[in-house]
């Protein structure tokens, strides 16, 4: 990821919420922008609430669940 990427959380109960949509919590669903990629691996994200620094692991590209149905 680099500055400037549409990002969202990885969703706090990972598959389960694969068959059970009503899992996922408001910050699952909502869309970040990477205001500083660190050269290790975390991210500085500017969320609807504000600016954190989140793990890279933590984070999804906001349209990689569309590139995996395409491909």
């Amino acid at each position: 990821m680099k500055v400037g990427d549409l990002v969202k959380r990885k969703p706090v109960w990972d598959k389960w919420v694969e068959h059970n949509p009503w899992m996922y919590t408001a910050k699952d669903l909502e869309i970040g922008i990477v205001v500083f990629a660190g050269e290790g691996s975390t991210h500085q994200v500017l969320w609807p609430d504000g600016v954190t620094w989140n793990l890279k692991e933590d984070l999804l590209k906001a349209n990689e669940k569309l590139k995996e149905r395409e491909g």
